[in-house]
């Protein structure tokens, strides 16, 4: 029989609580109650009081429940979820995961279900799905299923039943699917891509699919941010990350932005990586109507650049010799700390489709600017060094992929006879 967490604040939603409960049940589930309430309540039916949850996040309930505010008690009570929800993920004694709420609740649910592997079913009834504030929050990096209620669930009215009722056919059915391991056994490769290194990602993932099952990951900020989330988790043997642009994005405020910490702990795995400029030279700012009023727009003088106006939404702008400068800094001493084997290929003739002579942000200066700085920054550190190998001609040539596949296949090869 399947086994579901169920996490909930009995205290405002015990009753709706406990027919869902029963529901799932009459579908064939067991349902293991966790209570996240920070309010003393007398509702029963928790397998995990509120108490419980309290002290496995270090923190004593009475003092919880006896504050005004939510603000102070909330990273206890969550420490005390994640603890017992990944105590039993690991005892194998849960096949799902789920829960329901609005704004607080649905932030509550997705930080617990975040500390679960990728893979793991996650699935969150929320009246607040919808809020721009706060949606890419609620499942950004991790594989979290976000059913929008459309209205508050507060109370057992006829549209709050069929709401419980279909998300528990939900929980029901993914807890129920069998999660077999597939008998592939090639190394599991992450691979990152966009649009302007798409000749160049398909040409390595073409040679290289023989010897290693490959993962595409799209660089537009979440994708790259979960690659690294689930490097993190060791489900990966190496990484050919064409467009660590995430990172300055993050340094500039682009829209793909993927944080200022980006491929930091790739390089902390001690695997085979190897990386390019790709998307450095380029500034993801669209709307194309923010130039008229946007603060980025002023601020950074984009539109006297060089533009590249896919759409309205999708607008690119010619990162300047400065910030190339910058950017190659940065990127230098982060490699300096890399544990594994690590190349940095740099194809000297453009480090995009969009940056090739004749691109429309062809700038072979401020590229230079960038291995310049990048040259000078570049130290050995703690780490095992990194390759830089320089080539004369474009990201997307087919010379670029031939030897990022030779290169990769060889540092596997060198890490599995070590």
């Amino acid at each position: 029989m399947p086994t579901v967490l169920l996490l909930t604040a009995l205290d405002t939603r015990g009753e709706e609580a406990m027919y869902l409960k029963g529901f799932t049940e009459a579908l064939g589930c067991k349902v293991i109650i966790v209570d996240i309430a920070m309010r003393a309540h007398g509702q029963e039916g928790a397998d995990y009081s509120c108490v419980e949850v309290a002290r496995q996040g270090g923190a004593d309930f009475k003092e919880i429940s006896s504050q005004k505010g939510t603000s102070a008690i909330t990273e206890p009570m969550q420490n005390g979820a994640i603890s017992i929800a990944k105590k039993l993920y690991e005892q194998g004694a849960i096949d799902a995961i789920a829960g329901f709420g609005g704004a607080s609740n649905t932030l509550f649910l997705s930080s617990v279900m975040r500390a679960l592997p990728f893979g793991f079913p996650k699935l969150i009834l929320s009246s607040s799905a919808a809020m721009p504030a706060y949606s890419a929050r609620y499942f950004a990096h991790k594989d979290i299923v976000i059913f929008h209620a459309c209205l508050d669930i507060n109370g057992l009215n006829r549209f709050v039943r069929d709401l419980l009722r279909r998300f528990s056919g939900m929980i029901a059915g993914v807890a129920g699917i069998e999660r077999t391991q597939e008998r592939d056994t090639r190394k599991l490769v992450a691979i990152s891509e966009f649009q302007f290194s798409e000749k160049c990602a398909r040409a390595v993932r073409s040679r290289c699919e023989a010897d290693f099952e490959i993962i595409p990951f799209h660089a537009q900020g979440v994708g790259d941010r979960i690659m690294e989330e689930m490097i993190s988790d060791g489900m990966f043997d190496g990484v050919i990350d064409l467009v660590p642009a995430g990172l300055s994005e993050a340094m500039l405020g682009g829209n793909r932005a993927a944080g200022l910490d980006r491929f930091d702990r790739e390089l902390e795995r001690g695997i085979p990586v190897i990386l390019t400029p790709c998307g450095f030279d380029a500034l993801s700012c669209g709307p194309y109507s923010r130039r008229l009023t946007d603060p980025l727009w002023k601020k950074k003088n984009l539109a006297k650049r060089k533009i590249y106006v896919q759409d309205e939404m999708r607008v690119q702008a010619r990162t300047s010799k400065r910030e190339m400068e910058e950017i190659g800094r940065v990127f230098a001493e982060k490699l300096s700390r890399a544990k594994g084997p690590t190349a940095l290929y740099i194809p000297l003739k453009g480090f995009s489709s969009l940056g090739v002579e004749g691109g429309p942000l062809f700038d072979p200066e401020a590229d230079a600017a960038f291995v310049k700085s990048l040259k000078r920054h570049l130290k050995p550190g703690t780490g095992r060094g990194v390759e830089l190998i320089e080539m004369e001609c474009s990201m997307e040539d087919a010379a670029l992929a031939d030897s990022i596949a030779e290169k990769f296949s060889s540092m596997m090869a060198a890490e599995a006879a070590n």
